[in-house]
């Protein structure tokens, strides 16, 4: 070519014109043996044939048809046929249908479809020719290249959705099941009802036979409730104490909706849809944000009856009536019935229910005439109509039929639990209550006995201990129960969480004179939200950044519709003239536990800590000493930093 190398590569270029050159030399060297190789003058080469068949090119799968570096004047002169790339092209396709009618799989259906359209297949290749045709013969190449694509794609689709029919047709036939032969069981079994099922089903069936109507429908009995028809249309505002002992799961910020806490919200719900008179039995499910053990549950069953008349109709007697031929049915004609007065919002007078089952006194419902102010609430002129309203847990009715110590079994879902009660409810229960020994479950193959066997008289139960001597006097066992039961055992301070915390924000309640509403950073998330009544001894602009204690592991309750989670500690004297906070030690962390030497125990949860019990067994010990440091049974409060005391000093002072 006329280029010196070695003289190109010693001339003084900078070395970005060096490759420039290198380059073109190069490219320049290519282009010439491609040209000679092409027309058979490189030694021992032979000549190529300038009419290679495309099918040759086809089955070496190589596109590069026209060499890349030849001149415009020798491209023109290689001669391609339309026609015969055509032809070439449907001889491909014809192959390609053959071989696809052939494939049994999606998998070889996916392989021929890549084999033939994918880069190196045929289609790709036969775009290769356009570098050497003309600007006139060019387009018709590509309609017949995109024809001839167009029904390979086709004819993949179509036989990728016939074998995809074909593979579920087989899975199908392969997993094929003959739902009518019998299951395989390791005895002759059919299965059983659940307990809580049977216990539900009979208290209703006894209702429904004393003419009441059964409410069960979504719309009448929703599981998620308003405040409204869950507590304020029952004689219970936001700001009555009895809201803490039916703590709920509240589904929105505002606490408007929650799930329903008792089905005495069916009751309201009726009174305003039906005209009186009327007389309904309410079972559902309800939630309460309890502690689960053996005797506790978050969910659990009631079965409620509402009746109403006009007035004068139905009065004490009747209820009593009402309640005792139930009980009578449920546990046996021969059992005592006894009634003590109690409180309910919606109910006035109110009573509790006991029965002596099993030898032992049992509480088993509540009940009393409907409180005039929840007639009037929904809608009903309380002095043309008055009755009476009772409910019961049926959870609490199954454990004592069927002699159940643990109330997670019927959760548990337990096939040898499960075994153990009849087909029908009546089954059992008066063979149980008649003497007649009900028979066993049958034995477990894997050799593992039975959770809470059935009871089949009352000496085994006495052999249990469930039962008290037969021989004491009646007068005795009242005298018995008379007895306050002492306070549970390890109630001590390390039972509430206290926390350092400190107030952010504060607010004068807009309802209450008396309240401030304060938000508490105690080191978590988000801070607390507390109404403290602390306005006649503070200023609201003294509160913020005020280090305080706060007793974190309360429940959260509304304070007159401000939702308050926790309880600030302060020092009151003997009158309670003076409040003071008590407050941490400097260098206290926020968030950090505040600790009484020699009760270092875990704290309750909040369920636990809000029983009024252990609130009464710990608050008498909490006083300020002589130096106003906060004690428990003469104990300091304390933290790493050191001792907490009152404010300004407040001594001999109860700490609340």
């Amino acid at each position: 070519l006329g280029v010196d190398l070695p003289k190109l590569s010693n001339c003084h270029l900078s070395q970005t014109s060096r490759m420039v050159k290198f380059s073109k030399a190069f490219a320049l060297l290519a282009a010439s043996a491609w040209q000679q190789l092409s027309n058979g003058f490189i030694t021992g080469a032979p000549q190529r044939s300038r009419t290679s068949s495309y099918s040759q090119v086809l089955g070496a799968r190589c596109p590069r048809l026209t060499p890349r570096f030849m001149s415009s004047e020798e491209a023109t002169t290689e001669s391609v046929s339309i026609e015969s790339v055509a032809e070439e092209l449907k001889e491909q396709k014809k192959t390609f249908d053959e071989r696809m009618a052939q494939a049994t799989s999606l998998a070889d259906a996916e392989a021929l479809r890549r084999e033939y359209l994918g880069k190196k297949g045929p289609i790709n290749s036969a775009m290769g020719y356009m570098r050497v045709l003309s600007n006139e013969d060019k387009p018709k190449l590509g309609a017949v290249v995109n024809e001839i694509k167009s029904e390979i794609e086709n004819t993949v689709a179509e036989r990728m959705q016939d074998l995809e029919l074909r593979e579920i047709e087989k899975q199908m036939e392969t997993e094929r099941l003959d739902v009518t032969m019998p299951g395989l069981t390791r005895s002759v079994s059919y299965g059983h009802r659940h307990p809580l099922s049977m216990t539900m089903e009979k208290a209703v069936d006894i209702f429904t036979r004393l003419g009441y109507d059964t409410v069960t429908e979504c719309a009448d009995s929703p599981e998620i409730e308003t405040d409204y028809y869950c507590f304020e249309a029952l004689n219970c505002p936001k700001d009555h104490p009895a809201r803490d002992m039916q703590d709920t799961f509240y589904l929105t910020k505002d606490l408007e909706l929650m799930l329903r806490t008792h089905t005495s919200s069916v009751q309201i719900r009726q009174l305003e849809k039906r005209k009186p008179p009327l007389r309904i039995v309410a079972p559902g499910r309800v939630f309460r944000r309890d502690d689960i053990d053996a005797t506790h549950s978050l969910m659990f069953h009631q079965v409620e009856i509402l009746a109403i008349e006009k007035k004068g109709e139905l009065d004490l007697g009747c209820l009593k009536g009402t309640v005792e031929y139930f009980l009578k049915n449920m546990f046996g004609p021969d059992i005592q019935v006894r009634f003590r007065g109690s409180y309910f919002p919606f109910t006035e007078p109110s009573m509790e229910v006991d029965v002596f089952f099993r030898g032992k006194w049992l509480e088993v419902l509540g009940c009393g005439m409907v409180d005039p102010a929840v007639l009037e609430m929904a809608g009903v002129d309380p002095d043309e109509y008055s009755g009476f309203a009772a409910g019961f847990g049926v959870e609490r009715f199954a454990m004592v039929i069927h002699g159940i110590t643990d109330i997670r079994e019927f959760t548990k879902n337990d096939i040898r639990f499960l075994e153990q009660f009849p087909h029908f409810y009546d089954d059992g229960v008066k063979s149980f209550l008649s003497g007649v020994p009900a028979a066993l479950p049958p034995a477990d193959a894997r050799g593992e006995s039975v959770p809470n066997p059935p009871v089949k008289s009352m000496k085994e139960l006495e052999m249990r201990g469930d039962v008290v001597d037969g021989a004491k006097s009646e007068k005795k066992q009242k005298k018995k129960e008379k007895t306050p039961p002492a306070p549970a055992g390890n109630v001590d301070i390390s039972r509430l969480d206290i926390r350092v915390g400190v107030i952010t924000k504060a607010w004068e309640h807009e309802e209450a004179d008396k309240l401030f509403c304060e938000e508490i950073d105690i080191g978590e998330d988000e801070p607390r939200q507390i109404a403290s009544g602390l306005r006649a001894h503070y200023n609201v602009d003294d509160l913020v950044g005020q280090r305080v204690l706060v007793l974190a592991n309360l429940k959260a309750r509304k304070l007159i519709g401000f939702p308050s989670h926790g309880m600030v500690m302060c020092a009151v004297n003997e009158d309670g003239s003076k409040v003071e906070f008590v407050e941490p030690p400097e260098g206290a962390e926020i968030g950090e536990r505040v600790m009484v030497e020699g009760f270092d125990g875990e704290p309750a949860t909040e369920n636990q800590v809000i029983k009024k019990k252990m609130l009464d067994a710990i608050f008498p010990d909490l006083k300020t000493n002589e130096d106003g440091i906060a004690t428990y049974k003469g104990v300091p409060f304390s933290t790493n930093s050191g001792v907490c005391k009152a404010q300004r000093g407040l001594s001999n002072g109860k700490v609340s």
